[in-house]
């Protein structure tokens, strides 16, 4: 009777494991700030995600549903600002999402470099797979200035995500 129930507990467990796919996605984004930047305060730059991930899911066969974790695995900024990032003191990159989500942490740079281009540490184990069911996803670039700052500023980051989806 024990080993008939073992092995009954066993192909239930067995079952219940369904199959995964990982796979990575690279989004190419632009944060735009036509305003001017006021000293310790930070900025922030925003982008709403939806086409970026349209064909990724159709690839997958993927809904929303489907998706059973995301992490950010590598963040990289770029501006061609003739300053680069000599006028800013940090960067914080936040994934936030409609509804009652809240903001979490993906990458943080303190200090930034002086220079066009940085590679930001990913925050963690921060899985965003909440914040990626969601219809509405935004990508928020905090920048923090070390000066008032009149001219606009421009900054591409390239962000690779993995996802982990289940059938």
């Amino acid at each position: 009777m024990k080993k008939l129930l073992l092995l009954f507990t066993a192909a239930m467990l067995f079952g219940a494991c369904g199959k995964q796919t990982k796979d990575n996605i690279t989004l190419d984004i632009t944060f735009k700030s036509d305003g001017p930047f006021f000293e310790a305060s930070p900025e922030s730059l925003q982008h709403q995600l939806s086409e970026e991930l349209a064909a990724f899911m159709k690839q997958h066969q993927a809904t929303e549903a489907n998706i059973e974790a995301v992490k950010l695995i590598s963040a990289s900024f770029t501006t061609v600002d003739s300053a680069g990032f000599a006028d800013f003191s940090s960067l914080t990159l936040n994934m936030m999402a409609g509804g009652d989500s809240k903001a979490k942490e993906i990458a943080v740079q303190n200090p930034l470099p002086k220079g066009k281009t940085f590679t930001a540490q990913p925050a963690g184990k921060a899985d965003l797979s909440a914040h990626f069911k969601n219809k509405e996803k935004f990508l928020v670039c905090d920048l923090t200035p070390k000066a008032d700052r009149e001219k606009p500023f421009e900054i591409k980051a390239k962000l690779t995500f993995e996802f982990t989806f289940k059938d």
